[in-house]
C-alpha cells in the first residue's frame, strides 16, 4: 500500500465490538494526512527550486549564444558593406581610366589621316572569300538603318562594338 495523503484519507477500517473509536480513527488519520502533505510540499520545494534555477541558466545560456550569433552576424554584415564599398571605388576609378583611355584612342584616331591605309604591293592575286559577301546593313530605302549614329560610329568603342556584333574573322 502506498503512503500517501489520500490513502490516509481514504482508509476504512473493519469495525468491532469493543474496537476504537471511528471518530478518534478518522481525525488521527486526518491529521496523519496533513502532516504528510506538509513534508511531501517541502521536500518538492527544493526540487522546484533546483528545477526553476535549471530553467533560468539554460534560458540564460540561450540568450548569450543568441547574443553572440546577433554580434557575429552584425560583424560580418559590416564587413560586407565595407568590402561592397571598396569594390564600388574600384569599379568607379576603372570605368573613370577606361573613359579617360577611350577619349585617348579617339583623339589619337582624330589624329589620323583620312582614308584607307595605304596598303602594300600585292604580289599574289586576291581569292574571293568563302561564304555570300558581306553586306552593310541598310534600310529598306537604301539608306543607313535607323538608329544608326554616323558620330558615334566613328568612336573606337563603337567600332569594338561592332566588331564583336559581326562575330569572328572566319579563317581563309
Amino acid at each position: 500500500m502506498e503512503l500517501s495523503p489520500a490513502a490516509l484519507r481514504d482508509a476504512r477500517f473493519t469495525e468491532r465490538f469493543r474496537g476504537y473509536d471511528a471518530a478518534e480513527v478518522d481525525s488521527f488519520l486526518n491529521e496523519a494526512a496533513a502532516a504528510l502533505e506538509e513534508l511531501v510540499a517541502e521536500a518538492s520545494r527544493p526540487m522546484a527550486a533546483l528545477a526553476a534555477e535549471q530553467a533560468r541558466s539554460a534560458i540564460e545560456e540561450v540568450r548569450r549564444a543568441d547574443l553572440a550569433a546577433v554580434e557575429d552576424l552584425r560583424r560580418r554584415r559590416d564587413d560586407l558593406e565595407a568590402a561592397v564599398a571598396e569594390l564600388r571605388g574600384v569599379l568607379q576609378e576603372r570605368r573613370r581610366a577606361a573613359g579617360d583611355e577611350l577619349a585617348l584612342i579617339d583623339a589619337a584616331l582624330e589624329e589620323l589621316p583620312e582614308g584607307p591605309p595605304e596598303s602594300p604591293p600585292k604580289t599574289a592575286p586576291e581569292t574571293a572569300p568563302e561564304g555570300p559577301p558581306e553586306t552593310a546593313p541598310e534600310g529598306a530605302d537604301g539608306e543607313e538603318p535607323a538608329g544608326s549614329d554616323p558620330v558615334a560610329a566613328d568612336t573606337f568603342l563603337a567600332r569594338l562594338e561592332q566588331a564583336a556584333e559581326a562575330g569572328p574573322p572566319e579563317a581563309g
